[in-house]
């Protein structure tokens, strides 16, 4: 039986809500393949990462590489502990994928809920993960630094692959998946938390392209229809990062250190298009020989390459062209030793699952959570309100300070992840030498299983760290559920901002619904105060004091934006 279905015989069927043509799965159908062919082409394609034959050969026990199995890896470096890894355990990939969609709602993406909790906590139980995931995560964790203003050391250089292997709950959770703009800019805001070199950013965009041509066309796009779509989507994200307020904050900072983003920006969609039409040139040719071909025109075994995000989301969609049974492609994709074996793989499952025939041969670990997940998603998709993940109170929240002191207990004997909730012991603790720490997996309530770093002698939880739903079960100390509840004000006029009628797909607007209780006339009275006074300090303090007393969080952000732009060119 064939895997996926034959695009080029099938009839397209016309759904309702906004979703154009599909092929005979239904939309929550592929949604759900997605998510599940994505975690198996991670749990598949992590065995092979990192090692050569031999390595692998041990690894497998000598057996081929056609599906995941319990195998042993080291986990937590050369203090760490050599790890049982259960059949069908997924790496960091599906891990921050998962928290992607725990931090989806059905009023949008919760940023700050993303940034601010699930990333530091992630580095407790991460199974992997580049250096720039790593490094952001572990910056973020200080109170004082914003998704926004995330400068770790080298952070305008991290154009690897971490941002664009977790940004599919994006698409699925797409009102419509044919409309980029449906998805791009919650695609870009995820990737700078952590990747803000073009790059980086780059892979997310092209990999959310090509999901939402899946998803929507019933095939995954050929290189002709990349190349026609990518210089328009790259306009419209570089227009966002100018004209929202957040947006140009990061804008600045990166300005600043690195030199004009646009130009790099630029640079990158060239090397992309000319990359796309060196691919397209052999996309005709098909299994192994023609997935080897790819990997040797982009080059994904050199050390300075083989993570990078552009061309990781390139060789995923390539990967589609050889090979469009889904169990196949990954396997030639968890085979290709050198090249970033899980990432590929798990981002090619992403695409192909999406219309594939059947659920992966090899049930995956924590598959349950998958396909709730992805039902969550396909629910947000239609615009209805499925019960979100119930945060801390970010008001509240400061993320522990190390990664071992992330599994804590109660005084009542009950553990807790803090950030993530109540969990079970799974296993007895393995020890690492005389350092103090212990790995030991556990389960969460809402059910992921976590291989997680702990002290001998676990800290208690604290009340600011319990879940919302925890001090209040009708989550009413959640923040986001009482912005969500806000009943939305009109639009700020315009007059701050530049005229919108140049921008791709028809997109006019680039605010906010909250509340203004500042009138835009006021608001730009202010900015003519600091004209007037040529921005001396004591100006800039009466002026940041007016507006942190009388505006709105959001208008805040579009103040201080303006002023570190305007202080910038001065």
């Amino acid at each position: 039986m064939r895997d996926v279905v034959d695009h080029s015989s099938k009839p397209y069927e016309t759904y309702q809500m906004g979703l154009s043509k599909f092929g005979t799965n239904s939309d929550i159908v592929r949604v759900r393949r997605s998510a599940l062919w994505a975690a198996y082409g991670d749990a598949l394609g992590w065995i092979s990462e990192l090692t050569d034959e031999r390595g692998l050969a041990r690894r497998t026990r000598e057996n081929p590489l056609v599906q995941p199995i319990e195998w042993t890896r080291r986990i937590g470096g050369r203090s760490g502990v050599n790890a049982r890894i259960r059949k069908g355990c997924y790496s960091d990939d599906s891990q921050l994928r998962l928290a992607t969609c725990r931090a989806i709602r059905q009023d949008g993406f919760d940023v700050e809920a993303f940034a601010k909790v699930e990333l530091p906590v992630w580095l407790s139980y991460a199974l992997g993960g580049g250096k720039s995931t790593s490094a952001a995560a572990k910056n973020l964790s200080r109170r004082n630094v914003q998704w926004y203003a995330n400068r770790f050391k080298g952070w305008t250089r991290s154009g690897g692959n971490g941002a664009a292997m977790r940004i599919q709950p994006h698409v699925w959770s797409a009102k419509d998946p044919s409309d980029p703009t449906s998805y791009l800019w919650d695609v870009s805001v995820n990737a700078i938390c952590t990747h803000s070199h073009p790059n980086g950013i780059l892979g997310a965009v092209l990999h959310a392209l090509t999901l939402g041509h899946a998803m929507s066309e019933g095939a995954p796009p050929r290189p002709e229809e990349i190349v026609a779509s990518i210089d328009q989507v790259a306009t419209y994200v570089l227009q966002k990062l100018k004209y929202d307020a957040l947006g140009r904050i990061w804008l600045a900072n990166f300005e600043r250190e690195a030199g004009p983003f646009a130009d790099e920006w630029n640079r990158a969609i060239a090397e992309c298009k000319n990359a796309l039409n060196a691919v397209g040139r052999i996309s005709h040719l098909q299994g192994e020989t023609g997935y080897e071909a790819i990997v040797d025109q982009l080059r994904l075994r050199e050390p300075d390459l083989r993570g990078s995000g552009m061309l990781t989301s390139l060789a995923a969609v390539g990967l589609t062209w050889c090979e469009s049974r889904p169990a196949i492609a990954l396997g030639l994709a968890a085979n290709a030793l050198g090249t970033d074996t899980d990432t590929i793989a798990t981002m090619a499952g992403a695409l192909i699952g999406a219309n594939a025939e059947n659920d992966p041969p090899t049930s995956v670990m924590d598959a349950p959570l998958f396909r709730e997940e992805a039902d969550r998603m396909h629910e947000i998709s239609r615009g209805r309100r499925p019960r979100s993940f119930s945060y801390p109170d970010l008001l509240h929240w400061v993320a522990p300070k190390t990664q071992a002191d992330c599994l804590r207990t109660s005084k009542s004997g009950e553990y807790h992840v803090t950030g993530l909730g109540p969990v079970q012991l799974e296993s007895e603790p393995m020890k690492a030498g005389n350092s103090g720490f212990m790995w030991q997996w556990v389960r969460t309530g809402f059910g992921q299983t976590l291989l997680i770093k702990r002290r001998e002698t676990l800290p208690e939880i604290i009340l600011s760290e319990r879940l919302a739903s925890e001090t209040n079960p009708e989550g009413k100390n959640n923040t986001a559920d009482i912005v969500a509840q806000t009943p939305a004000a009109p639009k700020m006029e315009r007059d701050l901002l530049p005229d919108f009628g140049d921008l791709p797909f028809n997109e006019r607007e680039v605010g906010t619904d909250s509340p203004s209780p500042v009138s835009a006339v006021e608001f730009s009275k202010m900015v003519d105060y600091l004209e007037h006074h040529k921005y001396s300090n004591e100006a800039i303090g009466g002026a940041l004091r007016s507006v942190a007393k009388r505006c709105t969080t959001h208008q805040t952000l579009e103040f201080y934006a303006i002023l570190t732009k305007r202080l910038s060119e001065i």
